[in-house]
C-alpha cells in the first residue's frame, strides 16, 4: 500500500459533482452543478439503477479508505441487479479503486484494462478513473517510470476532486520513485494548489515528508527558480514555502552558513519562525567552533577535471580517515565550491560545522585561496595540489601534494638520458625538455609527432587521454606516463614514482585487510589489501594524495577533546594543537618515502620513475 495514501474528505460541492456521473445528461443541458460541463458521458436507461448509484458514489467521494473499501459488497450487488447497463463500467472503476486500497493491484490493473477496453478510446470521467487507477497500479507494482507514463498527461484535466487527489499523489510519487526530482517538485506545485480547503493541510504534510526525500541541489535549484516566479501570495498554496522550509531545517542541522544566506535572500519572508535561526547561522559564519573529532573537505565541481580530482580525492580521504572500517570515529563534512560563492564561502561553512583541520585544493588557484583563508582564520589546511609560492608562509598551511611540473622535468631527463628526444607532452604545459606541447581536449593525431621527429612521448592527462596516445603513438617512439594516467603501461614505457605510488596491482603475498576489531598492520602493502578489498583498482594519484591527507588529518584530530566548543580561546587553542599535530606526525604513506612533514610544511617527495619491462 502507498505509506502515503490517505484520501481526505472533500468538499461537498465536489462530493455532489463526482456523485452526479451516472446522472450526466439527466438534466437540461446535462450540465453538473452550477451548469458546468457534464462530468460523466456514461448514461443509463434505468432511473433506478442511476439514483442507486447516486448514493453509492456520494458516499465513495466523501469516504474515507475504510468506508470505501466497505462499499464493496453494495458495488458487486449493483453489477447483479443491473447486469446489462452502461453504469456497470462506473461501478466496475471504483471496485477496482477498492482493490487498490486493498493492496490487489493485480486485480485492480486488469480491472482498469478491461475498462478502458470497453470504453474504445473514450473520454469522460470512468476513463480517467480507469487509466488513473492503471498508472497508480503500475508505480505500486514497483514499475514508477511506466506509471508516470500513464499518469502524467492527466495531470490538471481531471474534473473530480477526489480522482484528481488520487491523480496527484500517485503521479508525484512515481516521479519520485523514478528519480526524476525537478518533475516531481513541479507536481508537488501542482498536487498542493488544486487540493481542497478541507484537505490541503494533510496534503501539505505529505508533501514535507516528500521534500525530505528530495537531493538538497534540487531543492536549493527549485528556490532560485522560484524567486523569478514572483512573490508569494498565499504560502499555504505555494510549495515554495515548503521547499524553504525544508532547507532552513537542512541548514540548522549542518550549520550551513552559505545556505542560511541565500534562504535569507532568496526566501526570507517564508521561513517563518526558522527565521530567527536561519539568521544566527548566516550571522555566525566567522563564528569559531570545533567539533570531536572533525576533518572538512572542500570538494570542486566546476569543471570535468576538478569532479573527477574531487571524486577521486574524497574516495582517498575516506578511506585514509577509515570511514569505511567499524567503529570509525572520524567524522568528514563536505562543501562543493561549484555552486554560488567562492573558496572562502565553503571553508566558513566547513568551520561552522566544527572541523579542526581542513582538505583543500583541486588545483592551484583554489589552494592558493584555501592557504590564505588558513592563514586568516588559524586553521590547518591540508593542500593537495601546491598553491602559489607566495601562499606557502604561515603555520597552518600544510602541502600534501606534488609539484605537477616536477614529474614532466624528471620523466623529460629520463627520455634524454636513452636518446629519446625531442621530446613531446600530451596533456599539461611545456616544460623544461618539452619541445612540443599538445592538449588532451581531442582525438591525438601522431601525425603532430613527425614535422619534429618526435621520439619521447610524455603523457601527463588523465588515463583516457593517455589511452588514446598510447594506442595511436609510433612503436618507434618511448612512452612516459605521469602520475595521473591511471593505466597498466605498456612493456618499455617509463612511469614517474613517488614513494610507493603507483601501485600496479595488490603486491605479491599482500596481507588481507584486517578482520573487523583487529587493528591493522602498518605498511602501503597493508593499507593497499585494505582500499582493494572495497574497490575494483588500485588508487589513482589523486585517490593516493586523498588518502595521505586523510591519515595526516586523522593525526591532526584524534588527540583533541571530546566535546565540541564555541569559545574562541578554546577553539584557537584546539586548532592550535591540531597544527601542531601534523606538524609532527608520522605515519605509512602512499605518495612519498617520508613518514610525515617533518616539522616542516611542505611534504617531502622525491619523484622518481621505474621502466616497465622490455621496449616496445
Amino acid at each position: 500500500m502507498n505509506p502515503v495514501n490517505t484520501f481526505g474528505r472533500i468538499s461537498a460541492a465536489f462530493s455532489a459533482a463526482a456523485a452526479l456521473l451516472a446522472l450526466g445528461a439527466a438534466t437540461a443541458g446535462c450540465g453538473g452543478p452550477g451548469g458546468g460541463a457534464p462530468v460523466s458521458q456514461t448514461l443509463s436507461r434505468s432511473p433506478a439503477a442511476q439514483a442507486e448509484l447516486h448514493r453509492i458514489l456520494t458516499r465513495f467521494a466523501n469516504g474515507a479508505r475504510a468506508e470505501r473499501i466497505a462499499l464493496e459488497p453494495e458495488l458487486v450487488a449493483f453489477r447483479e441487479r443491473y447486469p446489462g447497463d452502461d453504469l456497470i463500467r462506473v461501478a466496475d472503476a471504483h471496485l477496482a479503486w477498492i482493490a487498490l486500497e486493498q493492496g490487489d493491484v493485480r486485480r485492480a490493473e486488469a480491472l482498469s484494462a478491461e475498462i478502458e477496453a470497453r470504453g474504445r478510446g473514450a473520454t469522460g470521467t470512468t476513463e480517467d478513473i480507469a487509466r488513473v487507477l492503471r498508472g497508480a497500479a503500475l508505480r505500486r507494482a514497483g514499475k514508477p517510470k511506466p506509471a508516470f507514463g500513464v499518469l502524467r498527461p492527466l495531470v490538471s484535466k481531471v474534473i473530480d476532486a477526489y480522482v484528481r487527489s488520487l491523480l496527484n499523489e500517485e503521479v508525484t510519487s512515481a516521479a519520485m520513485e523514478a528519480g526524476a526530482w525537478t518533475q516531481a517538485l513541479e507536481l508537488m506545485g501542482v498536487w498542493l494548489r488544486e487540493a481542497g480547503d478541507d484537505e490541503r493541510a494533510a496534503v501539505r504534510a505529505q508533501i514535507g515528508a516528500l521534500l525530505r526525500k528530495v537531493p538538497i541541489e534540487h531543492l536549493v535549484s527549485a528556490l532560485r527558480a522560484g524567486q523569478a516566479a514572483g512573490e508569494v501570495v498565499d504560502p499555504e498554496v505555494d510549495l515554495r514555502s515548503l521547499v524553504a522550509e525544508r532547507l532552513a531545517i537542512v541548514a540548522r542541522e549542518r550549520r550551513d552558513v552559505a545556505l542560511a544566506k541565500e534562504l535569507l535572500d532568496r526566501a526570507g519572508p517564508l521561513l517563518g519562525r526558522q527565521g530567527d535561526a536561519v539568521f544566527e547561522i548566516a550571522a555566525g559564519a566567522g563564528t569559531a567552533r570545533v567539533e570531536p573529532p572533525t576533518v572538512g573537505l572542500l570538494l570542486s565541481t566546476r569543471t570535468p577535471e576538478s569532479r573527477r580530482r574531487s571524486v577521486e580525492v574524497a574516495a582517498g580521504v575516506a578511506h585514509g580517515l577509515g570511514l569505511l572500517r567499524p567503529g570509525s570515529d572520524a567524522r568528514l563534512v563536505s562543501r562543493d565550491v561549484g555552486g554560488e560563492g567562492g573558496v572562502e564561502e565553503a571553508l566558513s561553512s566547513l568551520t561552522a560545522e566544527g572541523a579542526a583541520v581542513l582538505i583543500a585544493g583541486s588545483n592551484r588557484e583554489q589552494a592558493t585561496a584555501a592557504a590564505k583563508f588558513a592563514r586568516t582564520n588559524e586553521i590547518p589546511v591540508l593542500l593537495v595540489h601546491p598553491p602559489e609560492p607566495a601562499a606557502l608562509d604561515g603555520a597552518f598551511v600544510f602541502v600534501v601534494g606534488a609539484e605537477p611540473a616536477r614529474s614532466i622535468e624528471v620523466l623529460a631527463a629520463a627520455l634524454a638520458e636513452r636518446g629519446a628526444t625531442p621530446v613531446a607532452l600530451v596533456g599539461g604545459a611545456a616544460e623544461g625538455g618539452v619541445a612540443l606541447a599538445l592538449p588532451c581536449d581531442g582525438t591525438f593525431d601522431p601525425r603532430a609527432l613527425r614535422p619534429l621527429g618526435i621520439r619521447g612521448l610524455i603523457l601527463a592527462g588523465d588515463a583516457p587521454c593517455a589511452e588514446q596516445a598510447i594506442r595511436a603513438a609510433p612503436r618507434s617512439v618511448t612512452i612516459a606516463l605521469g602520475f595521473e594516467a591511471a593505466l597498466s603501461p605498456p612493456p618499455g614505457s617509463l612511469v614517474a614514482t613517488a614513494g610507493p605510488f603507483p601501485f600496479a596491482a595488490a603486491p605479491a603475498g599482500a596481507p588481507r585487510p584486517p578482520a573487523a576489531g583487529a587493528p591493522e598492520a602498518p605498511g602501503a602493502a597493508t593499507a593497499l589489501g585494505a582500499w582493494l578489498a572495497t574497490h575494483p583498482a588500485p588508487p589513482s594519484f589523486w585517490a593516493a594524495l586523498g588518502r595521505d591527507a586523510g591519515v595526516l588529518a586523522w593525526a591532526g584530530v584524534q588527540k583533541l577533546p571530546k566535546t565540541g566548543t564555541e569559545d574562541p580561546a578554546e577553539v584557537k587553542a584546539r586548532r592550535l594543537a591540531a597544527a601542531s599535530s601534523l606538524s609532527g606526525a608520522r605515519a605509512d604513506l602512499w605518495t612519498t618515502s617520508a613518514t610525515g612533514f617533518g616539522g616542516k610544511r611542505v611534504l617531502p617527495r622525491e619523484v622518481g620513475y621505474r621502466e616497465i619491462g622490455k621496449a616496445r
